[in-house]
């Protein structure tokens, strides 16, 4: 075996290739190469997520309610901290939380028990639940 003494040790170079004899310009490495080029620079984001045909109306409402609880509980949880609200001007938010409460309770019982939105509604609920209770049981005082 022949050591190259003009060759760098640790140095990649790309290896050019030069076209053969038998190969033309347009050949099928020059096609191979214009359709990857081209495959890459149209690929969007949105193309490699799912197809969604079918969208159940009564999942896109539970999931609108969650977000409008989730906000309520926002709400609620500043109004907590202002020291300038009292705990009379703080009821009526929850009693509006209360009754989101059941408004979800009844839209997360259509749902399958498999369903990730179940588990998402129940959590909601559940916090909803404990804030309600809080309140109701005095622990705001003091």
């Amino acid at each position: 075996m022949k050591i190259d003494p003009n060759m760098i040790i640790g140095a990649v170079a790309p290896k050019t290739t030069q076209p053969g004899p038998g190969t033309a310009p347009g050949g099928f490495e020059d096609i191979l190469r214009d359709i990857q080029d081209t495959g890459t620079k149209e690929v969007s984001p949105l193309a490699a997520m799912p197809q969604i045909n079918n969208i159940n109306p009564l999942k896109i409402e539970v999931l609108t309610m969650s977000e409008n609880a989730i906000d309520m509980l926002d709400t609620y949880s500043k109004a907590l901290v202002d020291p300038g609200n009292t705990l009379k001007s703080i009821a009526p938010m929850v009693d509006d939380l209360d009754a989101m409460r059941s408004k979800l309770g009844d839209a997360g019982s259509f749902l399958s028990d498999d369903d990730p939105l179940k588990g998402i509604v129940d959590e909601v609920a559940t916090t909803i639940s404990g804030e309600i209770l809080r309140f109701r049981r005095g622990d705001l005082i003091g």
